[in-house]
């Protein structure tokens, strides 16, 4: 019998793995390497080696100035050794700034004599970088899912094939059509998807009874954490419908739990995010996340929305027409406060010139006491 192959990114387990597959289908632009991240890269030494073979062939061989480019496009210099073949100065800062861990995989491609485009992998996070593979690996694994013509293909088959412990349950034909439209009409408001009927959600009562279901195969609850699967049980019921419900037919099990598992830890993230220390650059990284997910066919529009909001009130701050209460007097208190602290730093710059002259008359008074001191000496009788 013909064997079924899935080559969508849920079977590239390990971050490792998945930037293998990530280097696999970058653009021609240039030479690329993957490293797995050890103890020596990214919690003491901060040194990272680069394959000598690539050195010889790829990179000058005198020290020189190297850039990095992450995936927001920030670039961060860093000193390439060419005799020691690797970069020290400023990897540090790019490895604590991307908080990168033992385990994730970054995938270097050269497309400058001295700039690399940088990819990060997470071994415990979906991110921007597997989304973008995902939708690059899913047209092939698409095509490879055709049945061959004369194949039987029950069912049991493709449930087998797909994930031989997931429980079977039965769906509705023409809910599978629709959840295989990716690129369905989006309501008119700020183009998020109104949330359609689910007729299968109609079902869930309780979060006991609640199942993720994919193509008649139902998600193993163990490949999502509990809190974050509570999470994301509460977003569905928010919606009265399966977030996931429009996701490919096809794409495999690990990959499905692993964007509802961080689509559930987004949506933690923005409400924890007024006592959190999340920045707005984590903020957009987020969105730019949530966007890909989009692409794939989740119904994440309306979080993505509260993300933008978030951004325009950070953008917004202090250019409001009408100012909250309160906030003109705090303004005018603080201009009272900005013009004592520079009239004391004028003092302070006063008081510190005195002090100079101070010693410098003293050092005076104190040459003229010695040199007297000297002559008498000399002078003295035998």
């Amino acid at each position: 019998m013909h064997k079924t192959s899935y080559s969508v990114l849920g079977f590239y387990v390990t971050a490792f793995d998945r930037a293998l597959e990530v280097e696999k289908k970058l653009p021609a632009e240039g030479p690329s390497f993957v490293k797995l991240m050890q103890i020596s890269h990214v919690v003491r030494v901060f040194w990272l080696g680069v394959p000598v073979s690539f050195c010889r062939e790829h990179l000058p061989n005198h020290d020189v100035t190297i850039v990095l480019e992450d995936e927001d496009g920030h670039r961060f210099d860093t000193n390439y050794l060419a005799r020691k073949q690797g970069l020290s100065g400023g990897w540090n800062r790019f490895a604590t700034r991307h908080h990168l861990k033992v385990g994730d995989a970054v995938v270097f491609q050269l497309v400058e004599p001295t700039r690399f485009k940088v990819y990060i992998l997470r071994e415990t996070k979906f991110t921007t970088t597997d989304g973008a593979l995902s939708l690059l690996s899913l047209d092939t694994s698409m095509e490879n899912n055709m049945p061959e013509q004369g194949e039987d293909t029950s069912d049991e088959d493709v449930k087998s094939k797909e994930d031989p412990e997931a429980t079977k349950v039965i769906t509705n034909k023409a809910s599978d059509d629709d959840s295989n439209d990716l690129f369905s009409e989006e309501a008119a408001n700020g183009g998020i998807r109104s949330p359609d009927p689910d007729p299968d959600f109609d079902a869930v009562k309780t979060f006991r009874t609640f199942k993720m279901v994919m193509d008649s195969s139902v998600i193993d609850r163990k490949l999502v954490p509990d809190r974050l699967l509570w999470t994301y049980y509460k977003l569905c019921g928010d919606r009265k419908a399966f977030l996931h419900r429009r996701l490919p037919k096809h794409i495999n099990l690990t990959l499905a739990a692993g964007v509802i598992a961080e689509t559930a830890s987004i949506a933690e993230g923005i409400r924890s995010y007024p006592t959190s220390c999340s920045s707005s650059e984590e903020l957009a990284a987020w969105k730019k996340t949530l966007e890909s997910f989009e692409l794939l066919g989740m119904d994440v529009g309306f979080i993505r929305k509260r993300l933008d909001e978030l951004l325009f009130l950070l953008d917004a701050r202090s250019s409001d027409d009408h100012p909250p209460e309160g906030y003109e007097e705090v303004k005018l208190e603080r201009a009272r406060a900005a013009e004592k602290m520079r009239a004391l730093e004028s003092k302070m710059a006063s008081l510190k010139d005195a002090l100079k002259d101070m010693d410098m008359e003293m050092e005076e008074i104190a040459e003229k006491r010695r040199g007297h001191a000297m002559l008498q000496l000399a002078a003295a009788p035998w």
